[in-house]
């Protein structure tokens, strides 16, 4: 698990600053804009906390099951993947900004973490709640079958693609700003095939959509609604993607989340993955002979 959170948070980092290089291009930090920030933080993180202690209470009344009362160490880990996994967005927000904020970038990176540390554990807990409905969780799990890829060509094309996204995201950002920011889904994913670990996707050959449209719904509900109610209570900020794209993106957050959530408990449950390298017998038979 280290080794593969270790790549993705090295190749966000290092990919895009290669791309400034390559394309000779200067970093150019994005001004400020003029607003509060603070209250309105404030009162978003404690509304996010109060309302993932509200699901995860009603998942314990209607299952017995809870996140925060018997796997509070996996909550822990949540908390520091998604707090890590925010400032590694904040960071690419200085490339290709997806939004602008009052902070500067130390304060931006600062506030990032500590929301991502809230929005991850949400998000696993939303999306939990959301499966306690019968019908729609029926029918999510009977849609159309999707053929599976192998693991090897799925994954080179997996990161092809992200690596694309955090290239040309930097060089051409008015065209492929989509593809920069679905580039850490993409790469997380890749790495997990890569290593024969379980995805987001992994139901999918059965008709089971279950994971991905849950995980997508809770991503926007979670963030969308936080970003909400940011505005709502005086905070200024400015999205400077499209609807359609920004929709897009809270769909993939909530995925990204879930992803990291299976890797975490995927290491918590002493899965090893195997390698996709196959080992080889060594060519020359080593024959012994007993005195």
């Amino acid at each position: 698990m280290k080794l593969r959170l270790g790549i993705f948070a090295a190749v966000l980092a290092i990919f895009p600053l290669l791309a400034l290089l390559l394309t000779e291009q200067a970093w150019v930090a994005q001004q400020p804009l003029d607003g509060a920030v603070l209250t309105p933080a404030a009162i978003s993180a404690i509304s996010l906390i109060i309302l993932s202690y509200m699901f995860d209470a009603l998942s314990f009344r209607r299952n017995g099951t809870s996140l925060l009362r018997t796997q509070l160490n996996y909550v822990l880990w949540l908390s520091y993947a998604g707090a890590t996994l925010g400032a590694l967005l904040s960071f690419l927000n200085t490339f290709v900004a997806l939004w602008i904020s009052p902070l500067d970038i130390f304060s931006e990176l600062f506030v990032a973490a500590l929301f991502g540390a809230l929005l991850m554990p949400a998000t696993i807990i939303t999306r939990a709640a959301l499966s306690l409905i019968p019908k729609l969780l029926r029918l999510l799990t009977r849609l159309l079958p999707v053929p599976a890829i192998p693991n090897e060509a799925g994954a080179w094309l997996l990161l092809v693609a992200s690596l694309s996204g955090l290239l040309g995201g930097v060089a051409w950002p008015d065209q492929l700003t989509w593809l920069f920011w679905l580039a850490p889904l993409l790469l997380l994913i890749a790495l997990q095939l890569f290593w024969e670990g379980s995805t987001i996707f992994s139901g999918l050959p059965q008709g089971d959509w279950s994971r991905v449209l849950l995980g997508a719904l809770a991503g926007g509900l979670v963030l969308g609604g936080t970003l909400l109610l940011f505005k709502l209570s005086g905070g200024t900020i400015l999205l400077t993607s499209s609807i359609p794209v920004f929709l897009l993106l809270l769909s993939a957050f909530g995925l990204l989340c879930l992803q990291l959530a299976d890797l975490i408990a995927e290491n918590g449950r002493g899965k090893k993955p195997t390698n996709t390298v196959n080992k080889k017998p060594f060519p020359i038979p080593v024959i012994t002979k007993k005195d």
